[in-house]
């Protein structure tokens, strides 16, 4: 080999430095890539140190040294790592390889040293380790979710902060581990976790939701999913295991749950609320019809002697006028019916309900009645107050199992709670009625007042009755309070509002005489046959001259054949046209016609407000003669 020359072997290698070193180590030959990491022609290395040319580090040059001298010592190739400088200063990742040029005769002739790149790989490694890094204080650092790794036999390798939290595990104590130790002795006697290892083997993956257990031994709801881990070659490595936490989910379930049963309650009593609607009407008309013609009867027979007779005439004519009050009561349970105004004497109506109570209790149970002196009157009607009572006394007693004491109390309500709108001198009266039954639990509590929920067994109950009492004081104003605990019995207290100057007394007046209705005129609409008859016949017998229709259109028509009229008598419900309708009509004739409007279904409010004048009364059927006199008397001093 000439002297400035390169064996041209040498040329073709791309990726590494080679050169050919003499025994006193000065470069004798070189490849082209030499000189990428130096700044001199490769020419120009020829002669040179080569010490001189990397190791400007006493580590690298007694690195390089030491190469040297081991090889001339007789090892046959030396192998080593180190940083070195390229051309212009930068410092590199460099692999060096050494090895002595020997001859039989002479021994070591020179060196050949190869130093090859490695900055990108060991860049790619340095940027692989810091990934794996992170990667591990990520899923060590996620405090949510339970994060594990697994061996091939389910043994516990790793364990995050998640799991820590999760479990009360430490890792210290966790690790090493059967996994099946969080797993409830249920599921372990069947060897469900190893099943679930075999199938995430196989597919892969498997999600299993089951009650896990914490380091104290409780249980909770849990969501493991098992990942298998494998090699490129598609061995397995072992699991990823991840645990997560589905105690709120599960309450979110249940509280969804519920919700839908409430909604589901809610559409049955809405269905109950428009079934009660829709039959009221046309039954309040078959009671009116009855009781219409019942006093029409007991008119006839006033100057009879069959006092049998009379006798059995009046009770027809009460029990019709009971289930009147029986379809007021479900049409509050659908809150279809607006509150009555009443005012109710609440001392005297609780001591009258002794007897009845006495009578409704078994012999076994103990009744005792206290009420305060001077309870105010209450706004609310008498008769509902009195069923609610009884409801809840029933309540009681089966509670009780013939067996007990039951309290019923009255007293004034101090309304420590009492709303921001309330007027300030309010006043309200709470009733309870208290056992020593069996009690009720927080959950029994708290839907005691749902419509058609109830404790009794099939054909016992049907969850109407707390459902009735709790609309009845809604509808009034008031409150309902339960108190309770298994075991314990109940207290369930009525909270209602007392009378106010808005507020009248029952409409019965049956001391006033009966008003001069001689030669009244009046037009009588009604659809229904024997509604319509008996009312105009009980009108004609005080004197009045009755024309009658069946729809609104012909209304109009009767009215258009008289100059006037002194009072339309309608129902509200009318085919062609409405009672709301035939009235705005027939006061674009008659300004100052007087109208009572009838109607068997009631709504928010009996009248709209456009007819809420001096000169238009209403009646909800059914109704008997003396409330019709008390609307006429009420009309007929209006001028």
């Amino acid at each position: 080999m000439t002297n400035g020359e390169s064996p041209a072997p040498w040329r073709g290698v791309g990726d590494c430095a080679i050169y050919l070193l003499n025994r006193r180590g000065r470069i004798v030959a070189c490849n082209y890539e030499g000189v990428i990491t130096h700044p001199h022609r490769a020419e120009d290395l020829l002669g040179r140190e080569f010490l001189a040319l990397y190791a400007t580090d006493a580590e690298s040059g007694q690195a390089i040294r030491d190469a040297l001298r081991r090889v001339s010592s007789g090892a046959r190739h030396i192998q080593k790592e180190m940083p070195l400088r390229r051309r212009g200063g930068q410092r590199f990742h460099a692999l060096v390889s050494v090895d002595a040029l020997r001859s039989t005769d002479e021994g070591v002739k020179g060196f050949v040293v190869i130093i090859c790149d490695r900055s990108d790989r060991k860049g790619a490694e340095d940027r692989l380790r810091e990934s794996e890094r992170r990667f591990r204080l990520l899923v060590k650092s996620v405090a949510d979710h339970a994060i594990c790794m697994l061996g091939q036999d389910g043994t516990i390798l790793d364990w995050n902060l998640g799991a820590q939290r999760m479990t009360g595990f430490g890792a210290s104590h966790i690790t090493g581990q059967h996994y099946r130790i969080f797993f409830h002795p249920h599921d372990r006697a069947r060897e469900q976790p190893e099943r679930l290892l075999r199938r995430a083997a196989q597919n892969g993956q498997v999600e299993y939701e089951c009650d896990l257990a914490r380091v104290d031994g409780q249980q909770f709801p849990a969501c493991l999913t098992l990942e298998s881990v494998q090699n490129n070659d598609g061995s397995l490595l072992g699991f990823a295991c991840i645990i997560r936490d589905i105690t709120e989910q599960r309450l979110a379930e249940q509280r969804l749950r519920e919700a839908r049963e409430q909604i589901a309650h809610s559409q049955k009593v809405e269905a109950i609320g428009q079934l009660t609607g829709g039959i009221a009407h046309d039954f309040n008309n078959s009671l009116q019809g009855i009781i219409s013609s019942l006093e029409m009867a007991m008119v006839f027979l006033e100057d009879s002697p069959n006092e049998q007779a009379r006798h059995y005439v009046q009770v027809s004519q009460e029990a019709a006028m009971r289930a009147g009050g029986l379809t007021q009561r479900l049409l509050g349970l659908a809150r279809r019916q607006a509150p009555t105004n009443h005012r109710t004497d609440v001392g005297p109506l609780l001591w009258s309900m002794r007897d009845v109570l006495a009578r409704l209790l078994s012999d076994g149970i103990t009744l005792e009645v206290q009420v305060e002196d001077d309870l105010p009157p209450l706004a609310c009607d008498g008769g509902q107050l009195e069923s609610a009572i009884l409801n809840l006394a029933i309540n009681a007693r089966d509670a009780m199992g013939g067996n007990g004491y039951l309290l019923l109390c009255g007293c004034l309500d101090p309304r420590e709670d009492a709303a921001q709108d309330d007027p300030p001198n309010r006043q309200y009266v709470e009733i309870s009625v208290a056992d020593n039954g069996q009690g009720m639990d927080e959950e029994t509590l708290r839907r005691a007042c749902e419509p058609f929920f109830t404790t009794k067994a099939k054909n016992q109950g049907t969850g109407l009755g707390l459902a009735m009492v709790s609309g009845f004081v809604a509808q009034h104003g008031g409150k309902v309070a339960m108190q309770s605990k298994p075991g314990c019995g109940t207290v369930v207290s009525l909270v209602l509002p007392c009378s106010g100057a808005g507020a009248s007394a029952p409409t019965e007046e049956p001391n006033l005489p009966e008003p001069d209705l001689a030669g009244f005129r009046v037009l009588v609409v009604e659809n229904d046959h024997a509604v319509r008859a008996s009312i105009s016949a009980r009108l004609n017998q005080l004197g009045c001259q009755v024309f009658e229709a069946t729809t609104g259109r012909e209304a109009l028509l009767t009215f258009a054949a008289c100059p006037s009229w002194d009072l339309l008598l309608s129902d509200i419900d009318l085919p062609e046209l409405d009672g709301y309708e035939l009235c705005r009509e027939a006061r674009r004739q008659f300004p100052r016609l007087r109208v009572i409007l009838m109607t068997g279904y009631v709504d928010s409010e009996l009248l709209r407000h456009e007819f809420t004048d001096r000169y238009t009364e209403s009646l909800l059927k059914p109704f008997d003669m003396g409330a019709l006199l008390t609307k006429l008397r009420l009309l007929m001093g209006v001028t």
